[in-house]
């Protein structure tokens, strides 16, 4: 990915259970504060989830017109407001620009839970003639990246991705790529989930990997002997990216550079053979050695065998250069976001290297197969460069590496 156009962050947009906006979400990372509680929005009582990382006090009414509130789920309202302040952020004015050279390269996992369970309501208490007419384009996983297109006017190149976990971090991936190959000067990268629902969140639950532990301070602990899977969250963040050449033209604030990245597969996910190959491929396309990482943002999916593989990957590729390197797991304090995940740390990556605080991830207890150098208590360094991980349920892998 070197070889190709220098690929820049010039806008954070986010919405989370830890904050609405970069500044309100940081403090709250720096201090190691928890969004996670027990869940309010439906009874609980038998329910196999207990905890989750919700958002309390977000108004889609103060982002988004309300003839695409109505039209739209959640996830897509998190999407269009996270959109919202990152263009914001970059001061950037769509208006002014090629719509063919801008694009949206989103993940989504979940698609619209809340608005497919409501439909349910409608169709058997109320009959059909009462289901919202946009039911069947609001529940699906692109209408994020839809209605963002529709919204700003975009036209250029564009795509949405369903992939587990790493839903966001191919978003980020090929969107990446569609700058450095031509494609697009400007893209809005990121995802949006919004999977805290009955129904929603019993699907995750099949899935084996969501914690059932019913105390929101123990539940989610990557890396922790008793870890228990993942708490899911929700929310959006969105990075405005552009080529260099593009932003500098333009006078824009410059947070960071997308370095370089690999995705990988595990034909095994049991063994993540390829974890560790990801890895160490995206810090040989940034032409980097792990000693010149900081600090390493890692999945930490929270399952037993999920974090033992990244842990052994992740001490494989530090161990002869940098073994003591700082890990942290941001979304330990606020759930997985799935589709918002890698994007949200790499924001907070580019919000380490402008602050000089690291990010804070629950306490752990790590076993003899997860000792790892974790940031549990706020600390200030000095961060250039950080390795952000993502990982899928059926083992694709993600690394990149976000430069100063």
């Amino acid at each position: 990915m070197t070889d190709k156009k220098r690929v820049v962050v010039t806008g954070i947009g986010i919405i989370n259970p830890s904050g609405i906006g970069k500044d309100e979400f940081w403090q709250k990372m720096t201090e190691g504060k928890s969004a996670i509680s027990e869940i309010d929005r439906f009874d609980t009582t038998n329910f196999p989830t207990k905890v989750a990382g919700a958002i309390s006090d977000f108004k889609p009414g103060d982002y988004i017109p309300r003839r695409l509130v109505v039209k739209t789920d959640r996830f897509t309202h998190y999407a269009l407001a996270a959109s919202d302040l990152a263009l914001a952020d970059a001061d950037l004015d769509l208006a002014t620009e090629d719509s063919y050279r801008v694009g949206v390269w989103f993940g989504n996992n979940a698609g619209g839970w809340d608005i497919c369970e409501r439909g349910f309501k409608e169709l058997y208490n109320d009959g059909p003639t009462m289901v919202n007419p946009w039911q069947a384009t609001a529940w699906f996983p692109t209408a994020a990246q839809g209605y963002v297109t529709i919204r700003y006017g975009i036209r250029g190149y564009s795509k949405s991705f369903v992939c587990d976990r790493a839903s966001g971090a191919s978003g980020l991936y090929f969107g990446v790529k569609s700058i450095q190959q031509g494609h697009n000067d400007v893209v809005l990268t990121g995802g949006s989930e919004a999977p805290i629902t009955r129904f929603g969140m019993v699907c995750y639950y099949e899935t084996g990997e969501i914690s059932a532990a019913d105390n929101p301070d123990t539940a989610y602990q990557p890396f922790d002997r008793e870890r228990s899977g993942v708490v899911l969250g929700e929310g959006s963040t969105v990075l405005v990216l552009e080529s260099e050449e593009h932003a500098i033209a333009r006078g824009a604030k410059i947070y960071g550079e997308v370095t370089s990245g690999s995705m990988t597969t595990d034909t095994n996910p049991s063994q993540g053979i390829h974890f560790k190959r990801a890895m160490n491929k995206a810090l040989a396309n940034a032409n980097l050695s792990a000693s010149d990482i900081d600090i390493v943002f890692a999945e930490g999916c929270g399952t037993q065998t999920g974090d033992r593989l990244e842990a052994e990957a992740i001490s494989a590729v530090f161990a002869q250069t940098a073994p003591d390197v700082p890990v942290t797991v941001p979304k330990s304090l606020f759930g997985h976001l799935y589709g918002a995940s890698c994007t949200t740390e790499v924001a907070c990556s580019l919000l380490a290297m402008e602050t000089g605080k690291l990010p804070v991830m629950q306490s752990v207890n790590p076993d003899q197969d997860c000792q790892l150098n974790f940031v549990t208590q706020a600390q200030s360094s000095s961060v250039s460069r950080t390795l952000v991980n993502s990982r899928a349920r059926e083992g694709v892998n993600a690394s990149f590496v976000i430069s100063k």
